[in-house]
């Protein structure tokens, strides 16, 4: 089914959100119930893609054809190690390392990698409403997780390293399955990515030993991180990819933080400042920017 530029627009904003409000989970199962980011990250891959395939499976459709192709088997191994399980498991340890906040501010560097990348592929620059875009985003982002001040970023080596490298991992993720899409449907190369990085991280990680405590709400902020933030967020991610683009995309998705906040505040009843204000504001207009359709 073919969907509109404003459509997809709408699908990766559904993304972001499902992935600020999964960031936000994690970091109370990190805070308040002592689960381990590599227990976590291992047990949310892997049953996520069982979802994934195991939905595939039930509609009688093959999910083994993408293995048996060499090209497509390289790009889908890629796919899984070096974008989604690095973007990912980036992510999640950097928040336990930190925080939040400061590990959206490193992961949200991945539209100048995006943009790098494909200004080199086409041999020239970004339109000038994508570095607009880039600007704002980068402001924003800046303002909403440390306040407009340099000094309350404080990071350890660990931190610093995998926040960079989950903002390289994700900016790959953006621009990697295009070819992969073009044969197969989102549902399957998600679900392999899932369960293939999955799958690695179990020969370091047992998941049949539980990390922490858990009571009811750890078991739904658990459900959620596994249903929302894994199987809807990258199914609705990737299909907005196809009609946006993945400079576009990638900056859209900026507007994780500012879901992000939101949940803290409506969860945690954290007050908002005035730099929160203006950050969520520069993403608001960066989210604006992107919306409007060339003429």
């Amino acid at each position: 089914m073919q969907i509109s530029f404003r459509l997809g627009v709408v699908l990766i904003l559904l993304a972001a959100a499902a992935w600020g409000l999964g960031g936000v989970a994690g970091q109370f199962l990190f805070q308040f119930y002592d689960v381990g980011a590599p227990w976590l990250i291992t047990v949310r891959q892997v049953i996520a893609g069982v979802v994934f395939l195991g939905y595939l499976l039930c509609r009688g459709e093959n999910i083994f054809g993408v293995l048996r192709d060499k090209e497509d088997r390289r790009d889908l191994l890629a796919f899984a190690f070096l974008g989604l399980l690095g973007a990912q498991f980036g992510f999640y340890y950097t928040i336990s390392l930190c925080n939040a906040a400061t590990a959206t501010v490193l992961q949200y560097t991945a539209p100048i990698f995006v943009m790098l990348w494909m200004a080199w592929k086409s041999r020239s620059l970004p339109e000038g409403r994508e570095m607009v875009g880039i600007f704002f985003a980068l402001v924003g982002v800046f303002l909403i997780a440390t306040h407009g001040s340099l000094d309350s970023v404080v990071l350890s080596p660990a931190a610093l390293g995998m926040g960079i490298i989950s903002a390289i991992s994700l900016a790959f993720y953006t621009v990697m399955p295009f070819r992969l899409l073009k044969k197969y449907s989102t549902t399957l190369i998600i679900g392999w990515g899932q369960l293939l990085s999955g799958g690695f991280l179990c020969l370091f990680v047992n998941p049949f030993e539980p990390s922490g405590h858990w009571d009811v709400a750890a078991v739904a902020a658990m459900a959620y991180l596994i249903l929302g933030a894994t199987v809807l967020s990258y199914t609705v991610f990737l299909v907005g990819l196809k009609v946006v683009g993945a400079t576009k995309a990638s900056l859209i998705s900026c507007a994780e933080p500012l879901a992000s906040i939101v949940a803290v505040v409506l969860w945690l009843k954290t007050p908002l400042t005035v730099e929160d204000l203006v950050g969520m504001a520069c993403i608001i207009m960066t989210v604006v920017l992107l919306s409007l359709p060339k003429k």
